[in-house]
């Protein structure tokens, strides 16, 4: 008999150990709602809700005291959360039909908030490193934006209403900051920041506005601001020996 206490004592502790404390919570209420979460390492945590049909979500944790939220209230929304690391936090919240968001994060203390409210958003967010933050916020339909950050320190937000907008920002660096505003329909900017504390800020109201920014070294500032239809402007910043 204590043989067999002992045995169910070890199966115990050993699934524990396995398991490493990870937590994963997941509720679905509506028809046909799919979620795939798997979780490698210790204490990571995610919480899935899904209020609908057809949603889709899958989170993947690998690495220490990861946190992924996803919330999505719909049809056909889909939600991908990849975190390699330690304590890398990602939220999504998707409200709509066929919102789309895939969240990438490599690296340690990455933040990343994404908000869509409509239909046929798309959010793709990449943070490779230390400290980098992301915001994407979409309201309306068909708004696209992809953020890439490497580096360290660097912080992008990304808000999108109309409709047709779209929004790529790379920074590859420390402590680079891109801020965008686009409000209309089919406006279009690009924000390229290779080095260090390079700041950004575009702000587009109207129509088919375009804006590409390039700022490559140390301590960069661009402002531009576009109000009407068919804007462009090209902002090339370079120092000296970069």
């Amino acid at each position: 008999m204590k043989k067999v206490i002992f045995c169910a004592l070890a199966l115990m502790i050993g699934t524990v150990a396995s398991a490493q404390f990870n937590d994963s919570d997941v509720l679905q209420i509506g028809l046909l709602n799919y979620s795939d979460v798997n979780q490698i390492g210790w204490v990571n945590d995610s919480d899935v809700v899904q209020l609908g049909a057809f949603n889709d979500s899958d989170v993947d944790q690998t690495g220490v005291a990861n946190i992924s939220n996803v919330l999505q209230i719909g049809v056909s929304n889909e939600s991908d959360v990849t975190q390699v690391g330690l304590l890398n936090d990602s939220n999504v919240f998707q409200l709509g039909e066929d919102n789309d968001s895939d969240v990438d994060q490599y690296g340690a203390f990455n933040d990343s908030d994404v908000v869509q409210i409509g239909e046929d958003n798309e959010a793709d967010i990449l943070q490779e490193g230390i400290a980098n933050d992301s915001y994407a916020l979409q309201v309306g339909e068909d708004n696209t934006v992809g953020v890439h950050q490497l580096g360290a320190l660097n912080t992008s937000t990304s808000l999108q209403f109309g409709f047709g907008n779209w929004g790529v920002v790379d920074q590859h660096g420390l402590a680079n900051d891109s801020d965008v505003l686009q409000i209309g329909i089919g406006n279009g900017q690009w924000t390229e920041q290779y080095g260090v504390i390079n700041d950004s800020d575009v702000l587009q109201v109207g129509l088919f506005n375009f804006s590409y920014t390039h700022q490559h070294g140390l301590g960069h500032m661009s402002t531009v601001v576009q109000f009407g239809a068919g804007n462009a402007s090209i902002v090339n910043q370079h120092n000296g020996g970069f």
